[in-house]
């Protein structure tokens, strides 16, 4: 609840004058435009893209994977997750809060992934991401932060991928499917 109040007392102020108020819907959809090609880009191979997602000293913490700083790590990363067309899934992003303070954001965004199976499209996974970004020296909003909290997973590899990489923070979040699927 404080970050729902942050937001709408942060963004949303009554003694907002137009250029402030336009300023902000700006801000907000370059946000918005960094968060979905961060999606984008990983799930269709576009490398250089999902790289000027981030700033040059940000840190991604994938659960189950390596702690990954800067861009050289960044793209190691990338280069070993899955893309189209040899894997087809979809990272998506909803309900975004985003709380604006001068050049710095938070972002708290639920997200799903979504991959094939053999009997159909499924949930892979679903969380929430706790983000920071900065607005940077060309006006661009990049990723200084990602850090996913996986909160449910399935089991099951998807068509042509591999279980989830073994973590407590994996274990933590199929434990949870389990328990409100049973005999899942």
């Amino acid at each position: 609840m404080a970050l729902i109040a942050h937001y709408l007392h942060t963004t949303r102020g009554p003694a907002m004058g137009i250029e402030e108020r336009l300023r902000l819907l700006e801000d907000e959809q370059s946000i918005l435009e960094t968060l979905y090609a961060y999606g984008h880009g990983l799930d269709y191979g576009l490398e250089d893209a999902w790289i000027d997602c981030w700033t040059e000293d940000a840190v991604l913490d994938w659960p189950g994977r390596a702690f990954m700083r800067g861009h050289a790590e960044l793209r190691a990363g990338f280069r070993s997750h899955s893309h189209a067309p040899a894997m087809y899934h979809k990272h998506v992003v909803m309900a975004p809060l985003i709380a604006i303070d001068g050049d710095t954001a938070t972002v708290r965004s639920m997200f799903a992934r979504l991959d094939r199976y053999p009997d159909g499209p499924g949930i892979r996974a679903f969380g929430r991401y706790r983000d920071t970004l900065v607005r940077c020296a060309d006006g661009r909003w990049r990723l200084r932060e990602r850090l996913p909290e996986i909160e449910a997973v399935r089991a099951q590899a998807p068509l042509g991928g591999e279980p989830f990489p073994d973590s407590a923070a994996m274990r933590k979040a199929l434990v949870g499917t389990q328990e409100k699927n049973p005999g899942a």
